[in-house]
């Protein structure tokens, strides 16, 4: 009598359906807060902390030099409007210690912004204007943080112009402000705003803010990968 014997071969396992895969919808970056130095360096502070979470140490002030200064003062019409001044879109207007409603002092735009970023060893995924919210989420979810620049009314604002002396027309408002995002979940961004602290917004109320400068934004990710 011949005795069978087990053939592994021959055994056909019952299959398992695959396990779609489920995106996440939820991340918070692990930054910690800072609040800023000067009374006009939001952005630099932003920065600092979005570099923080890829590991690299720069301070506002060297973050500050990256991006350059025009310290050349403000002009007025004789109805005391503004009409002349430095452009933010190439250098740090004004002073970082004085006043934006008396327009000794304004900020800076993100194409600097980048700049500083670069020269501090981050790589750039996407700077400039026109950046939907929704890559702003999506970069948040894979690990990228975001300076974002917004109103810090939180709502959105018009902006005036004026001429900078470059010759560009400058949409500005003095409510200009630059954040970090460092998280999201479906309803809510998580803003580590250097002024006001770190706080959950609704999404609704950031789109509202981020809005006011039609969506500008610097994206940041790893050295080599921007």
């Amino acid at each position: 009598m011949t005795i069978p014997r087990d053939d592994a071969s021959a055994v056909v396992w019952p299959s398992r359906p695959p396990v779609p895969y489920v995106r996440p919808t939820t991340r918070v970056l692990s930054i910690v807060w800072h609040h800023q130095e000067h009374r006009l360096s939001c952005e630099a502070a932003a920065l600092r902390m979005a570099l923080s979470y890829l590991g690299i140490g720069a301070g506002e002030l060297t973050l500050m030099g990256y991006m350059g200064y025009d310290e050349r003062q403000a002009a007025f019409d004789a109805r005391a409007h503004l009409v002349r001044w430095g452009d933010p879109n190439t250098a740090y207007v004004g002073n970082p210690d004085g006043h934006i409603e008396r327009y000794t002092g304004y900020g800076v735009y993100f194409g600097p912004v980048a700049r500083a970023a670069r020269s501090s060893g981050a790589g750039v995924l996407t700077a400039g204007t026109g950046v939907r919210p929704a890559e702003i989420y999506d970069a948040i979810l894979r690990g990228d943080p975001v300076v974002a620049w917004i109103s810090n009314t939180y709502h959105r604002v018009p902006l005036s112009t004026y001429v900078a002396y470059d010759g560009k027309r400058v949409g500005y408002t003095v409510t200009e402000h630059a954040v970090t995002i460092a998280g999201v979940r479906p309803d809510a961004v998580f803003i580590d705003d250097p002024w006001f602290g770190p706080a959950w917004h609704s999404k609704a109320q950031f789109e509202s803010a981020f809005a006011t400068f039609n969506g500008m934004a610097v994206i940041l990710t790893p050295a080599g990968e921007g």
